[in-house]
């Protein structure tokens, strides 16, 4: 049986490393929001700014506006580019530790909770979900947000002061991560707060309330999010930032009628569906058991996960929302299978072979998924990469490039003359209106120009831009006449 186990757990770790590096380092490609995180990490070496440089020696004011994912990633993407330079890869090698750190944890948490055989199918569900390696290997904050989050949890159970501030000190970072995960403070608190309830006695109530476990856990969480919300204040704070940044957090596309249309896809769409029916084998697992039986981890995650999708129900609808979520049911699905098999008492063979018999049929169903869509460009993607190569050798240095709407390629440029209009989302748009001041850059970088939401108000300037580079994604129009510098 050991054999077997330790054999199971060297596929699944193959599997895993397999597809981390799998297409290094345009798998996947960046694209926008990567392309905006890279761009601040950037700017903070090579200017010592923490905001996006929009501009030659221009950054973003409102970074509360932009910056989603924040400096507990950030910063370690900044190390490696001052240690090995400033690049793709360097970042990808960021987020692949993160990776492994966080299969590490999650593997730990789940046999800690709830043993090795229910751990091994976890991680074996988690290894398979194409999505970890779409998001996971992306600098964005979801991946590292809950590494934060599964050490932080890790650490919660015990009552030594120094680890209930240490579990606050990496629950704050992982909220501080992204600004999705400051549900996080909320689901912890519903954690203590149950288990605390939990184990009352009928009197003597304020005798067995910890208090100065809270005390450590808030201050340890309180920490990095004062740390957070420095890095976000602006120089000139005004209650209207203020309510504009919180409507961003609450609805970031500012999406109108989305809830009903979100809702019926987990009834027709592959993923939301897969992540429906986690979702329902854990609470059908909990019909007949009393709410007092629930650990508090399941209290934490239950919580989060309900919260994440309510989230996700008033967005634009990008699975990537409840990601987060998805991943954590991971963790609570294979118990959970258990709990329903266990039911079947008069079925002998249900009991001991229903929970691995669906836990298999889910993980080759995943795996099916994986290998066909790995070529697909949305998992790998040299476009981008050689486009910015073959600008850096047909644009001289010093002339000039105005990029429209995509961060991705400014920063794989990697040069100092470049001017942003950037769109991050339809309602807020940052950098200056070049073309309406009859500043005409000698060259522009975007998709066609037809479709662009900002290049079609100036028309009657395509005639005097030609087509230098075009590989359908990404366009270098050159200006035809000599150009009025920027």
């Amino acid at each position: 049986m050991k054999n077997s186990y330790n054999l199971t757990l060297l596929i699944i770790t193959a599997i895993f490393v397999y597809m981390v590096f799998y297409g290094f380092p345009d798998s996947p490609a960046p694209w926008f929001d990567e392309g905006i995180n890279l761009g601040i990490a950037k700017s903070l070496v090579t200017r010592g700014v923490f905001s996006l440089e929009i501009a030659p020696n221009e950054f973003i004011k409102e970074r509360s506006l932009l910056i989603t994912t924040n400096y507990p990633l950030l910063l370690w993407i900044a190390l490696s580019f001052k240690i090995f330079g400033i690049g793709l890869w360097q970042a990808k090698v960021v987020m692949f530790i993160f990776l492994f750190i966080f299969a590490y944890l999650f593997y730990s948490l789940c046999a800690k909770y709830y043993g090795a055989r229910n751990s091994l199918m976890s991680l074996a569900l988690l290894v398979t979900f194409l999505p970890l390696y779409g998001n996971g290997k992306s600098a964005l904050g979801e991946i590292p947000g809950l590494t934060y989050f599964l050490g932080g949890l890790l650490f919660l159970e015990s009552e030594r002061p120094w680890r209930v501030f240490a579990a606050g000190l990496l629950l704050g970072f992982g909220a501080a991560t992204k600004s999705l995960y400051l549900l996080l403070a909320a689901s912890v608190m519903a954690g203590e707060i149950w288990f605390t309830w939990q184990n009352l006695p009928a009197s003597e109530t304020d005798k067995k309330i910890n208090y100065k476990r809270w005390f450590l856990l808030a201050s340890g969480i309180a920490i990095p999010l004062l740390i957070w919300f420095y890095t976000l204040l602006p120089s000139n704070f005004t209650f209207d930032y203020l309510v504009r940044t919180l409507q961003l957090y609450r609805n970031p596309y500012n999406a109108e009628g989305t809830i009903l249309v979100n809702f019926l896809r987990f009834f027709k769409e592959s993923t939301p569906i897969h992540f429906a029916l986690l979702l329902v084998a854990f609470f059908l697992s909990k019909i007949f058991i009393k709410p007092r039986k629930w650990l508090r981890l399941e209290i934490i995650l239950t919580v989060f996960v309900v919260l994440d999708f309510i989230f996700y129900l008033k967005t634009a609808g990008w699975y990537r929302y409840f990601f987060p979520a998805h991943v954590l049911l991971f963790v609570l699905f294979p118990p959970a299978l258990g709990s329903i098999a266990q039911g079947f008492g008069a079925y002998a063979w249900v009991k001991r072979n229903a929970q691995m018999i669906v836990v298999a049929a889910l993980t080759a169903t995943q795996i099916v998924v994986l290998v066909v869509n790995t070529q697909a460009s949305l998992y790998y993607d040299r476009t981008p990469r050689q486009f910015a190569e073959d600008v850096n050798q047909a644009v001289p240095p010093g002339t000039g490039i105005l990029v429209v709407d995509i961060p991705e390629i400014s920063f794989l440029l990697n040069r100092e003359d470049i001017w942003y209009y950037l769109r991050a989302n339809p309602h807020i748009t940052f950098g200056a209106d070049l073309l309406s001041t009859r500043q005409f850059p000698a060259y522009i970088i975007s998709g066609p120009w037809e479709s662009n939401y900002y290049l079609t108000n100036y028309s009657p300037i395509r005639s005097e831009y030609g087509i230098k580079i075009d590989n359908g994604k990404y366009i270098l129009y050159e200006k035809k006449k000599p150009n009025t510098k920027i």
